[in-house]
């Protein structure tokens, strides 16, 4: 184990019990990729990381119920 990971897991378990499980979850999904077939492209990802920056800081945002309507409705669905 890294010394990083061995560090963070330390102070992972003063969090409360509802974030530890985040935490777990998170990694469990990584766990889950790592046998994928499925890959990213290094464009896709790069689009995936300015996507969630722009969530974060406010630029971007998530489609309202009405807009993911309306995409589903032109989709014939």
């Amino acid at each position: 184990m890294t010394k990083l990971l061995r560090d963070v897991l330390e102070r992972v378990t003063q969090w409360p019990d509802e974030r530890q499980d985040e935490a777990a979850h998170m990694l469990l999904e990584l766990e889950a990729q790592r046998t994928s077939r499925l890959r990213l492209t290094p464009e896709q990802v790069a689009e995936v990381a300015r996507i969630s920056h722009g969530l974060r800081d406010g630029t971007e945002k998530f489609a309202s119920d009405e807009e993911m309507d309306a995409f589903w409705k032109s989709c014939g669905l």
